[in-house]
């Protein structure tokens, strides 16, 4: 069953289509040795793909594949590298090829490579610190912020912050599209999103900010506490739940409205997040978004923890194979069309 579990997470590491919970599980199953002559036929499909020969033996892609598990035991990150251009030599070719379909350990931002040749420089994935402290997301993800608070990055969208300044005297972010604030209470700290020139401000509420719509504004919408909304100047107004205020981006012009918060967060229930709950909250939130009952075969599972976030619109079979692998139970179907989860569960 591991085997099949492996080789599933791999195919669907291919495809770009693990999350980040997959990603580990995967690492981990790499980790442990017992799959190297799997990856090793892998990379000698990949190369004959991609070369159209056969440009390596058994010794050569063993030693490739030793270079690309080369580790410390310490502080490990999961990162992808994928390579800027195609470099002439073929070995720098090869590892190129190798690397590119695996997940690679790194310290910090240094990569171990134990190479023969010269130096592959990597891309890491986001977040990315640059040298100015400046920690940058984009893209569709559950963002945990250093105070606690989380946000959940829409698509086609960016956060960032300054990791030296944020949550000394304020937390503030800057953010470009939408987002979902879920932020941390703390009245000593202010925490301000920036949009442009517009400033929400808040100590600790849930709201949503979008400024990627039609007519050029910048949308607020709470859904619990109270946030500000304004700019350098002035305040525009503080709002509560089921509020939204409306600036125009080029005049600052603003309006305040009643709204139905549900509806403007509604881009939400695409996502499933599991963020670090117990197994009945997430049987619970499973069964909502897909609509199904499920059934624990055993009370300990309840027990069990999981974080994984679901935001590509993965299918029901495919959140229970990784939930499954990551806590170790295994599902069926009963005559009745429940899902049974069945193991040994938690202490």
């Amino acid at each position: 069953m591991q085997e099949k579990i492996f080789e599933e997470l791999f195919e669907n590491y291919l495809q770009k289509r693990l999350s980040e919970v997959e990603e580990q599980k995967l690492m981990e199953l790499i980790r442990n040795g017992e799959y190297d002559d799997f990856i090793k036929e892998k990379i000698h499909v990949m190369l004959k793909e991609n070369t159209g020969s056969e440009v390596m033996g058994n010794e050569e892609s063993a030693y490739i594949l030793r270079c690309i598990l080369s580790e410390p035991n310490t502080n490990r990150e999961v990162i992808r590298l994928e390579p800027e251009k195609r470099n002439r030599k073929k070995v720098l070719r090869v590892i190129f090829a190798a690397a590119s379909i695996i997940a690679l350990i790194a310290i910090g931002n240094s990569l171990f490579f134990k190479q023969k040749t010269s130096i592959a420089t990597p891309v890491m994935k986001q977040p990315v610190i640059a040298e100015n402290t400046s920690v940058d997301f984009s893209g569709k993800q559950l963002i945990h912020l250093p105070d606690g608070s989380t946000v959940l990055l829409n698509d086609n969208s960016s956060l960032k912050y300054d990791q030296n300044s944020f949550n000394n005297k304020t937390r503030e972010v800057t953010l470009t599209g939408e987002a979902f604030f879920d932020i941390k209470r703390n009245e000593t700290k202010p925490f301000i999103v920036h949009t442009g020139k517009v400033q929400t401000k808040v100590l600790g509420t849930a709201f949503n900010i979008n400024t990627h719509n039609s007519s050029n504004n910048i949308e607020v919408t709470v859904t619990r506490g109270k946030v500000q909304v304004g700019d350098d100047q002035k305040i525009y107004g503080i709002i509560t739940p089921n509020e939204q205020i409306k600036v125009n981006k080029n005049t600052l012009s603003f309006e305040q409205n009643k709204i139905t918060a549900s509806i403007v967060t509604e881009w939400k229930s695409n996502y499933l997040i599991l963020d670090d709950i117990n197994m009945e909250e997430a049987v619970a939130l499973i069964s909502q978004k897909y609509k199904v009952q499920i059934s624990l075969a055993n009370e300990k599972i309840k027990n069990c923890r999981i974080t994984a976030s679901f935001l590509n619109d993965e299918d029901l079979d495919h959140v229970l194979k990784v939930i499954s692998s990551v806590i170790e139970t295994e599902y069926r179907y009963n005559k009745a069309g429940t899902i049974i989860l069945d193991g040994k569960g938690c202490e």
